[in-house]
C-alpha cells in the first residue's frame, strides 16, 4: 500500500527547495537572492509550522540549531512579507494530487467521491488593512468598534477529511453565492484528477432550483436537506405520510422545475428530516443509504473544529493582510498533511462499516507540527517523522459513539471581543 502521507511530505520538501518555487511565489524578483539565515525554505516552513506562541519565543527556538544567534522577530516579520500566500495554495493542490492521482477509488463510497460544502466565520485582527478589505461586523445596525469578520468556505472530501477547495471572503458575501461560484472550480479540479462520480451534500439553506440545475448541468449528483416551510407542496406530501417519492420542484412562477427524489426520515427528537437527491436508483441507494451518506456531512463540521479549535486558526501571528492569508492557507495544508497520515494509519471513513476508534487530530497536530518543520528544513528525516507519528497514533485515539447527541441549549454565544493570548 502506498503511504500517501509520507509521499506528500517528500513532495512538499522537494517543491519548496526548487528554485522556481520562490521565483513564482515571492512578491519581488530579488527576494531571498542573498545567502542569509532566513532563507526561503526556512521562512516558508516556519509559516507552515503555524506559529502559536509569542513570535519572539518562536524565533529564539527556531531551527536549524546551526544559528549562532537566532533571527529576531522583526527580521522574520520582514522576511515573511516577501512571500505570497499562493505558495500554500499550490501545496494544497499538491496534497490532492498525491491523494487521488493513480488511485481514483481512494476514499470513495460506492464509487462516489462524497463532498460537502459549508461556511463558517473567521475572526480577524483589527488592523486598518484588514478592516478595509473585510469590513467590520455590525449586527442589527450597532455602532462602535466591532470585530472584523470574514467568511470561510470549504469543500471537503467527507471520507478522507481532505480539504478540496477554500474561499476567504468578507462576511457580507452570502454562503449560497460563494457555493455557486466555487462549485465549477471544484468540479473542474476533481475532473482533472480523473474523479468522475461526484456526490455533493448540503445542509439546509442551500437548496434552490438554480443550484440544482447547476449540478445537473455539471453532471454531478447531490443531496440537499430541505428547510421547514420551504416548498410547501413538498411538505404537504410528506405530511400525508409519503416517505420516498419523486417530485418536481418548481419556482414560484412554476416556469422552471427540476425532478428530484424526496426522502423523509424520522429523527430521534421526533422531527422529520427531509432530503432531496438526484440518486433515483432505489435498489442501489435505499432511503437508509441516503441517510448514511447525509450523516457524513458532519465531517465538515469536524473539519472546522480541527481548524478553529484544534489548530487555532483564528490565532494569527501577524496583523497584516498578507500574514492572515498565509496562515489561513497554511492551516489548510497542515490539515491535509495530517489527514493523509491518518488515512494511511486507519483507512478512510466508511459509513457502511464504521470503525470503533479513530485517531485524535488535536493530539497529533500538537505532536507533529514541530517535527514537520524540522523535516522541511532538513534537520530531520522523513523516516523519523513517520516513526514519531506511528508512536503517537498508538495512544491518540478516541472512541466513536454513533448514538451520542449534543444539545445546543447550553452553548454560549460567541464573545464580542474574542482574543487568543499568545503565551510561552
Amino acid at each position: 500500500m502506498v503511504e500517501k502521507g509520507k509521499n506528500i511530505i517528500l513532495r512538499i520538501k522537494d517543491t519548496i527547495h526548487l528554485r522556481k518555487f520562490p521565483v513564482k511565489h515571492c512578491l519581488a524578483k530579488n527576494s531571498f537572492t542573498r545567502r542569509r539565515k532566513l532563507t526561503f525554505p526556512v521562512v516558508f516552513s516556519m509559516i507552515l509550522r503555524l506559529v502559536k506562541k509569542s513570535l519572539g519565543i518562536e524565533c529564539e527556538l527556531m531551527e536549524p540549531s546551526t544559528f549562532k544567534i537566532p533571527p529576531s522577530k522583526q527580521a522574520f516579520s520582514k522576511a515573511r512579507y516577501k512571500i505570497a500566500h499562493t505558495g500554500f495554495k499550490e501545496l494544497l493542490d499538491l496534497s490532492l494530487q498525491t491523494a487521488y492521482q493513480g488511485d481514483t477509488s481512494y476514499g470513495t463510497w460506492r464509487g462516489y467521491r462524497v463532498i460537502a460544502r459549508d461556511g463558517s466565520s473567521v475572526r480577524l485582527p483589527g488592523s486598518q488593512e484588514i478592516v478595509s478589505k473585510f469590513g467590520r461586523l455590525n449586527p442589527n445596525g450597532t455602532t462602535g468598534t466591532m470585530l472584523s469578520l470574514a467568511r470561510g468556505s470549504l469543500f471537503v472530501d467527507l471520507c478522507t477529511s481532505l480539504i478540496i477547495s477554500a474561499r476567504f471572503a468578507p462576511w457580507h458575501v452570502g454562503e449560497q453565492t460563494m457555493a455557486e461560484e466555487q462549485l465549477p472550480e471544484v468540479i473542474n479540479q476533481l475532473r482533472s484528477l480523473e474523479q468522475e462520480k461526484l456526490l455533493f451534500i448540503y445542509d439546509r439553506g442551500y437548496i434552490s432550483i438554480k443550484f440544482i440545475e447547476q449540478h445537473n448541468a455539471c453532471q454531478t449528483d447531490f443531496i440537499f436537506r430541505v428547510q421547514e416551510k420551504n416548498y410547501t407542496n413538498l411538505w404537504k406530501m410528506v405530511s400525508s405520510g409519503k416517505s420516498d417519492f419523486d417530485f418536481m420542484l418548481a419556482n414560484n412562477s412554476k416556469t422552471i422545475g427540476q425532478k428530484v427524489r424526496v426522502i423523509a426520515l424520522s429523527l430521534p427528537n421526533d422531527k422529520l428530516e427531509v432530503l432531496v437527491t438526484s440518486l433515483f436508483d432505489r435498489e442501489k441507494f435505499t432511503a437508509d443509504d441516503i441517510s448514511k451518506a447525509y450523516l457524513l456531512r458532519w465531517h465538515i463540521e469536524e473539519c472546522y473544529k480541527r481548524l478553529k479549535i484544534g489548530s487555532e486558526l483564528e490565532n494569527f501571528s501577524g496583523k497584516n493582510l498578507d500574514a492572515v492569508l498565509q496562515e489561513f492557507w497554511a492551516h489548510l495544508v497542515m490539515c491535509n498533511i495530517l489527514s493523509l497520515h491518518m488515512c494511511d494509519r486507519q483507512g478512510a471513513w466508511n459509513p457502511d462499516q464504521i470503525a470503533q476508534y479513530r485517531l485524535n487530530f488535536s493530539v497529533l497536530f500538537g505532536v507533529m507540527r514541530q517535527k514537520l518543520y524540522q523535516v522541511l528544513v532538513g534537520d530531520c528525516s522523513p523516516k523519523s517523522f513517520q516513526r514519531l507519528f506511528n508512536r503517537a497514533s498508538i495512544r491518540a485515539k478516541i472512541k466513536i459513539r454513533i448514538s451520542r447527541l449534543y444539545s445546543r441549549d447550553k452553548v454560549d454565544k460567541p464573545r464580542r471581543n474574542h482574543v487568543f493570548r499568545r503565551v510561552c
